[in-house]
């Protein structure tokens, strides 16, 4: 998130370990000894399930993965491991396929002491190491037996521990959420591990969501122009009916805040949700996260309207995890003079205004003119900031 944000994650995370989700969360097993029920597997490896444990293993060549069904965003992971070849091997976290590559952060399992277990590495992003484990804790791992393995994820705030030693933490706000899966790594050296007790205690995304849409009306939005807005099925739906621009604006302003929602598109027509907007019938100025239900078109790239147009173009990675005809995650962050959006959990665009012309304003839903766009929004959510 942004820098400012970042650095009151420490204070956030001793509140929500105290008296937030942590605290009510409850611990969910990943995996029920019997058989690979939750998961899929991506690439090469082999995945079998073996006396009550999960084996992963490949000669190959090939990186392989055993990847969650379900994605999560703050969540505490446990799980046991045990090395049974001089392979390289990980975890996964907050992570994306994309044409059958894994993008997204690991957590590091090698066989050999002093090779980087417990330490964070970005899978196919082009960071490489985020936060290798110190030199001097290179003992935690007990080669070939059971190694127990602790992941936290709050906000941006990621902790290992392994058999109960801390070995890095770090701030990193490029993904909200993602899948989690187990690793097998390419190379000529074989890989096989043992996986068990995988559990996670799922947070969702902490305490101080305010909901925008009740699920039931629109109480608390405006319609500006001629468009159709109604709710379905807990859904609010747009359908354009004369060509023109419509708008579904909230009756509150708002100026620094976290925005959640989901969207699915029923045509092929343009959209957006805007924001620090103000509206005259539909003459509308103001940002807006872009949402176009066509291939590598900008999908929550920022652009302001009635102003300087493009602010900042999506980066590709995020474009590869648009949902067509499926429901897409975005989020929209506004704190001061910074804006971050994500596409399905990944970070897609920033952009620190230097001369910002809008600071605050409604949130609007929109349908682009040319007619035949019909779009679906819910879980609308908002926290603001400071």
């Amino acid at each position: 998130m942004a820098a400012r944000f970042l650095r009151m994650i420490p204070a956030l995370v001793a509140a929500l370990t105290l008296s937030g989700p942590a605290a009510a969360a409850k611990w969910e097993s990943l995996f029920n000894g019997t058989d690979l029920s939750g998961w899929h597997q991506i690439g090469g490896g082999k995945w079998t399930v073996q006396n009550g444990t999960i084996l992963g293993e490949t000669g190959d060549g090939r990186y392989g993965w055993l990847v969650t069904d379900k994605e999560y965003g703050d969540f505490i992971l446990e799980l046991r491991f045990k090395t049974e070849a001089p392979g390289n091997s990980g975890v996964q976290f907050r992570s994306h396929v994309c044409d059958d590559k894994m993008n997204g952060w690991q957590a590091e399992v090698d066989p050999a002491r002093g090779h980087n277990t417990g330490g964070i590495y970005e899978q196919g992003l082009g960071r490489g190491w985020l936060a290798p484990p110190p030199k001097n804790l290179d003992n935690v791992l007990r080669e070939g037996q059971w190694n127990h393995y602790r992941i936290t994820v709050i906000g941006a705030h990621i902790t290992t521990h392994l058999n109960g030693v801390k070995m890095v933490e770090l701030d990193d706000d490029r993904a909200v959420s993602g899948i989690t899966a187990l690793q097998v790594h390419s190379g000529d050296t074989p890989v096989r591990v043992r996986w068990k007790d995988i559990r996670i205690k799922d947070m969702g995304f902490g305490k101080g969501w305010i909901p925008l849409f009740n699920g039931h009306d629109l109480t608390g939005w405006v319609n500006h122009g001629k468009e159709k807005w109604t709710v379905e099925n807990g859904e609010i739906v747009g359908e354009a009916i004369t060509g023109e621009y419509g708008y579904l604006g909230t009756e509150k302003t708002y100026r620094n805040f976290v925005l959640r929602a989901r969207f699915k598109a029923e045509t092929q027509g343009n959209s957006g949700i805007f924001f620090h907007s103000t509206l005259q019938g539909t003459d509308i100025r103001g940002i807006q996260a872009e949402i176009d239900p066509t291939p590598s078109n900008m999908n929550a790239g920022l652009y302001e309207s009635g102003g300087r147009g493009w602010l900042a173009q999506p980066n590709k990675d995020a474009q590869c995890l648009m949902r067509f005809n499926d429901w897409n995650d975005v989020w929209i962050i506004c704190d001061r003079s910074r804006i971050v959006t994500y596409l399905n959990g990944f970070q897609a665009a920033v952009f620190d205004d230097k001369e910002p012309r809008f600071t605050d304003g409604v949130i609007a839903l929109q349908l682009h003119s040319g007619g035949g766009v019909k779009m679906r929004f819910k879980d609308i959510y908002i926290k603001e900031l400071p």
